[in-house]
C-alpha cells in the first residue's frame, strides 16, 4: 500500500473513532469523501497551518458540513491547532470540534456550515471578494492576490435552491477562482437520489457557464489531485465531479443507513481490518505523520508570499498602506466618529435619507460593498458608481444580484468571511423571509454585514398584503446576536451605521417610503437605542414607537392634546440596544406613567417592555390592497383612530 492510500485510510478510521466515541456523527461522508479532502489539503491548497487566517490563502468551504469529522482529522494531520484531545471531544460542548464546522471555533475552518447549500453561497462570496481585491490591488508585474476558493458539496447541497442561485451568479461573473467539488455518492437520507434528483449535472453546469471535469476513480488521490490542479487552472468556474461510495469499507457501503449512524465498536474494528489499518487510537502511525509533515511543508511552499509582500510594499507603498487600512480593525473606531458628523438634507422618507447617508458613509468606510436583489431603484440602498461589478469589471463595489435574495445574503456572508470588506444587501422587508436562513448564519458567525430592508410599512402602496410586512420585524428581532434598527429620522439612521462599524454582528435596518414630518434628535440620544423624542410637562401617558409609527404617534399626540391628554413620545429604533442600557436610564425613558406601545407589526415582542397595565397597539392580520390612507384607516392605525383607541383605554383604566 502506498503512503497516500495509507494516509487516506488512517484518516477514515480516525474520523470514525471520533464519531463512535461521541456516539454521534456522520460516518458515511467521512469514509467516502476522505480521498477528496486528503488530496486537496495534501497536494493542492496553498495554505500555512501556522497562519490560518492569512488573507492571501486558498480557502476551503465544506458545504456538506456534516462531514466535519474528516475535516478535523485532516486539519489535525496537517498541523493546524488541533490535538488528539480535541478529536476525542468531538461534538462535546465548547470543544474545538463541534458537530458542524464553526468559523473562529476551529483553526482552518473558513465558514460555518451545516444548512445545506449555505456553504456554496459563502464560497461564491469568498471568490467574489478575492476577485475584488485582485482588481483593486494586483499590479501587472505583481499578483498579490491569486488564491482559489474550493467548496465541497454533496447531492443535498445541489438540491437546495440557494446553491443554484449562487452558482448561477458564479457562472455569470466567470469566477475562474472558484472550484466546486461534487461528492457524487447518489445517496440522501431517504435513499437513492434517483427518487428525487435525476437531472443531468453536466448539462446543468455547462448551461450556467461552468467547466465540468470528472474524476474516474474517487478512491485515487493521484487522479483526484491531477483533476483539482486542472480545475485550479481553468478560465471558468469549475465543477469537479468525484464518484464516491458512502460508507466505504463498511458492510453498509452504498446504503443510506450509514449516513448518520455511528459505527459500533465491532463495526469500527471490522473497518480497521478491511482497510488494514493499524495505528494508535485517536492518532496516526509514524510514517503517516511523516508524510503529513512533508505535505504541510509543501502547502507552505505553495503559499509562500513573504518575498512578494516585501516587494509589493517597496514598489507600491501607497497601495500597501491602503490595503493595511482595509484590514485594520482600529480604523472602525475612527469611522464611527466620522459617521456621527454626517450632514445630509432631510428628505421626505427614511429610504431617501439613507440613500444620501450611504453616499457619505462610502467615502468614510472604504470597505463598504454590496447591492440589491434587482430593486436598487426602489430600496435606494446603493452607492452611485459608473460601473457595477461584472465579468468585465471586478473593481466595482456595487453588485447586481438579480432576483436571488437568498444567495445575495449567503454571498454577503462569504465576502465578510474573506476579511477586509463590509458587505451590504437590500430588498423589500416582506421578502426578508427569503434571506432568513442566511441572516441566521450571519449572526452565528459574528459577521459585520448590513441588510437594508425597505418598504417597511403596512401602507406599502397598492401592491396589497403580499408586499405589506407584518411578522417580518419581530422575526428579525428574534434572531440572536443581531442588531435590528427601525429608524425614524436622520439621527437614528446615523446611529445604525455607528452600530454597524462598532460591533462584530449583523445589522438589519428597516426604511420606509412613507412621507413623514420629522422631529429632529441627536445621534447621541439615538445611540442609546431608545430615548425621549418629545418630552412634555405634566404628561399623562408615554407613547413608545419605532420608525414610521413614530410619526403616527406624534400626530396622534396632537389630536390627544386637543382632548386635554398630554403625551410624551419615546422613539426606540433598536430594542436590544435599549435593553443593554443602565436600568436607571431605561427607567427614566419609560417613566412610571401609563404607556402605549404602537407598531404596525406583530405584537408579541413588545411584551418584553410592556406590563399588563400598558396598552399595546399592533396588527395581527395581513394588510389590504389600497391607498396608504385607506390601509391606515382599515388597519386602525391612522392618527385619529389611534387617539380614539387611547382615549377609550384611558377611560377604562
Amino acid at each position: 500500500m502506498n503512503i497516500d492510500q495509507k494516509s487516506v485510510d488512517e484518516l477514515r478510521v480516525l474520523s470514525n473513532e471520533m464519531i463512535t466515541n461521541a456516539k454521534s456523527g456522520h460516518p458515511g461522508i467521512a469514509l467516502g469523501g476522505a480521498p477528496i479532502i486528503y488530496s486537496l489539503y495534501a497536494n493542492v491548497l496553498a495554505v500555512n497551518p501556522a497562519d490560518p487566517k492569512n488573507m492571501f490563502r486558498d480557502r476551503f468551504v465544506l458545504s456538506a458540513g456534516h462531514g466535519s469529522s474528516i475535516l478535523y482529522s485532516t486539519l489535525y494531520a496537517m498541523g493546524y491547532n488541533l490535538s488528539t484531545k480535541d478529536l476525542k471531544e468531538f461534538r462535546s460542548i465548547n470543544s474545538k470540534t463541534p458537530g458542524h464546522p464553526e468559523v473562529d471555533m476551529t483553526d482552518g475552518v473558513d465558514a460555518s456550515t451545516g444548512p445545506l447549500g449555505q456553504g456554496i453561497s459563502n464560497a461564491v462570496g469568498l471568490a467574489i471578494a478575492e476577485k475584488w481585491f485582485e482588481a483593486n490591488f494586483n499590479k501587472p508585474d505583481l499578483k498579490l492576490f491569486d488564491s482559489t476558493i474550493f467548496c465541497m458539496s454533496g447531492d443535498g447541497c445541489l438540491m437546495e435552491g440557494i446553491s443554484y442561485e449562487a452558482l448561477s451568479i458564479a457562472g455569470n461573473l466567470k469566477l475562474d477562482n472558484f472550484v466546486l467539488i461534487y461528492d457524487y455518492n447518489q445517496i440522501t437520507i431517504e435513499g437513492k437520489t434517483e427518487i428525487t434528483f435525476t437531472e443531468d449535472i453536466e448539462q446543468r453546469f455547462k448551461a450556467i457557464g461552468f467547466e465540468v471535469l470528472y474524476v474516474k476513480d474517487g478512491n485515487n488521490p493521484t487522479e483526484i489531485t491531477e483533476v483539482l490542479c486542472q480545475a485550479k487552472a481553468c478560465k471558468k468556474p469549475t465543477i469537479v465531479i468525484v464518484p464516491t461510495v458512502i460508507g466505504y469499507g463498511t458492510e453498509l457501503a452504498g446504503n443510506q443507513k450509514i449516513h448518520g449512524s455511528p459505527l459500533t465498536a465491532e463495526m469500527l474494528e471490522s473497518l480497521k481490518t478491511k482497510l488494514n489499518v493499524s495505528k494508535p487510537d485517536f492518532d496516526l502511525s509514524a510514517d503517516v505523520k511523516q508524510n503529513f509533515a512533508q505535505k504541510q511543508a509543501d502547502a507552505k511552499k505553495r503559499f509562500d508570499l513573504q518575498n512578494k509582500l516585501k516587494e509589493y510594499k517597496e514598489k507600491y507603498p501607497e497601495d500597501y498602506k491602503r490595503l493595511q487600512t482595509f484590514c485594520d480593525e482600529k480604523q472602525f473606531e475612527k469611522y464611527a466618529e466620522q459617521i456621527k458628523q454626517i450632514k445630509v438634507d432631510n428628505s421626505a422618507t427614511t429610504r431617501d435619507i439613507n440613500f444620501e447617508v450611504m453616499q457619505s458613509v462610502d467615502k468614510i468606510v472604504p470597505n463598504l460593498i454590496g447591492g440589491s436583489a434587482d430593486v436598487a431603484t426602489s430600496t435606494k440602498a446603493y452607492v452611485k458608481t459608473e460601473k457595477s461589478f461584472s465579468k468585465y469589471c471586478y473593481a466595482s463595489k456595487y453588485f447586481h444580484y438579480g432576483i436571488r435574495e437568498h444567495a445575495m445574503a449567503g454571498i454577503s456572508n462569504g465576502m465578510a468571511l474573506f476579511g477586509g470588506l463590509l458587505p451590504y444587501e437590500s430588498c423589500f422587508l416582506t421578502f426578508m423571509d427569503y434571506l432568513k436562513p442566511s441572516l441566521r448564519m450571519s449572526a452565528l458567525m459574528n459577521l459585520r454585514t448590513l441588510s437594508v430592508f425597505s418598504h417597511d410599512s403596512i401602507t406599502a402602496g397598492q401592491d396589497g398584503p403580499t408586499h405589506q410586512p407584518v411578522e417580518q420585524l419581530p422575526t428579525l428581532r428574534m434572531i440572536p446576536n443581531t442588531i435590528v434598527s427601525r429608524p425614524y429620522n436622520l439621527a437614528e439612521i446615523l446611529a445604525t451605521y455607528v452600530w454597524l462599524v462598532s460591533y462584530h454582528k449583523p445589522v438589519c435596518m428597516l426604511v420606509s417610503k412613507d412621507k413623514m414630518e420629522f422631529e429632529e434628535s441627536s445621534v447621541a440620544d439615538a445611540l442609546r437605542g431608545g430615548y425621549v423624542l418629545k418630552d412634555a410637562k405634566n404628561a399623562h401617558i408615554t407613547l413608545v414607537s419605532t420608525g414610521g409609527d413614530v410619526d403616527r404617534c406624534l400626530k396622534a399626540a396632537e389630536v390627544l392634546k386637543e382632548k386635554n391628554i398630554v403625551c410624551r413620545v419615546v422613539s426606540m429604533p433598536c430594542i436590544s440596544i435599549f435593553e443593554s442600557q443602565p436600568d436607571e436610564y431605561k427607567k427614566n425613558v419609560l417613566e412610571s406613567l401609563p404607556k402605549v406601545f404602537v407598531e404596525a407589526s406583530s405584537e408579541y415582542y413588545w411584551y418584553k417592555l410592556a406590563s399588563s397595565d400598558d396598552l399595546v397597539i399592533n396588527i395581527t392580520d395581513f394588510g389590504k390592497s389600497g391607498s396608504p390612507e385607506q390601509v391606515e384607516k382599515y388597519m386602525k392605525i391612522d392618527a385619529n383612530t389611534l387617539a380614539n383607541r387611547i382615549c377609550d383605554w384611558l377611560k377604562n383604566e
